[in-house]
């Protein structure tokens, strides 16, 4: 099964330990990027370095892909071949839905990239892992985040309280459903 996935100006293909230091130096340890989101920005290339096996796509002999708690891809531009983010479907267990997320360099925001992406990752979602519905959210501040979740057609569901994954750290969120079949 094919998991690289092109659009108009993107290809989305998944990561791997060489894509480490440009992860690293352009979103994963940007702390604007990561202002509003639940993980804290990486301290070492070696942290993003764990999060790519991670995130890893696990795939059986035949190519299929093996059911997981996470679908994530890198973003690169087509025309130049820069890899500036990542962004997919990872497992909430407090919804029992897959919910999408997306971090992108700061050069890159306001363009419509991620709205893009997301776009063909939603449809890949329908057509190859059979998910009908998904959750997104947002930090209330983060107005850029708003935009994308609703030209992706989400249906706001009810505010709530997202925790960073140091415990300590709270912010609140808009919270949001989307029926994909």
């Amino acid at each position: 099964m094919k998991i690289t996935i092109e659009t108009e100006r993107l290809i989305l293909r998944p990561l791997t330990s060489a894509d480490a230091a440009t992860a690293f130096f352009g979103w994963t340890g940007d702390p604007d990027v990561a202002k509003y989101v639940s993980w804290l920005p990486h301290q070492s290339i070696d942290e993003t370095i764990e999060w790519l096996k991670e995130i890893a796509w696990k795939l059986d002999l035949e190519g299929n892909i093996i059911p997981s708690d996470n679908y994530i891809w890198g973003f690169v531009l087509k025309e130049t071949g820069e890899l500036f983010g990542s962004g997919g479907l990872i497992w909430e267990t407090d919804w029992q839905l897959f919910q999408v997320g997306y971090n992108i360099m700061k050069a890159h925001w306001n363009c419509g990239y991620t709205t893009e992406a997301m776009k063909a990752i939603l449809n890949f979602a329908v057509v190859n892992l059979g998910i009908k519905r998904v959750a997104g959210g947002h930090a209330k501040e983060n107005l850029a985040s708003a935009k994308v979740i609703n030209k992706l057609g989400f249906i706001y569901d009810r505010d709530g309280i997202t925790p960073h994954v140091d415990g300590i750290r709270f912010f609140d969120s808009r919270e949001y459903l989307l029926d994909l079949v």
